[in-house]
């Protein structure tokens, strides 16, 4: 895998929009979609507000959605200065948006409280 920093000229800026491309169509359109999904479901069954399951769930989709925001500072910050894209960060934030993503499908199939 290619790191930014080690890019130049052209190749540098076809990275950064690939990686914006990428955000927009693929994890904005994924997050806008999960949470109208959400809310109609909620709409559809209140109730389901009131299990505890279904608290830590919401807890985890804003926590998932500030991750979200975080990711997209930083692919916009690789514009300005591609040498602060570091590969650490980014397989953190990847490392934690898969692990945020699973337990909240565990919770959604288990529903253990």
């Amino acid at each position: 895998m290619t790191l930014v920093p080690e890019e130049v000229g052209v190749a540098r800026e076809r990275l950064v929009v690939a990686a914006k491309r990428l955000f927009h169509v693929s994890a904005n359109v994924g997050a806008v979609v999960a949470v109208l999904f959400g809310v109609f479901a909620l709409l559809d069954e209140p109730d389901v507000l009131m299990v505890g399951w279904m608290h830590l769930k919401i807890l985890l989709v804003v926590a998932l959605l500030v991750v979200h925001v975080r990711l997209y500072m930083r692919i916009t910050a690789l514009e300005n200065n591609a040498a602060s894209a570091g590969r650490r960060e980014f397989s953190i934030l990847n490392g934690l948006v898969s692990l945020l993503v699973l337990i909240i499908l565990f919770l959604v199939f288990v529903k253990p409280f």
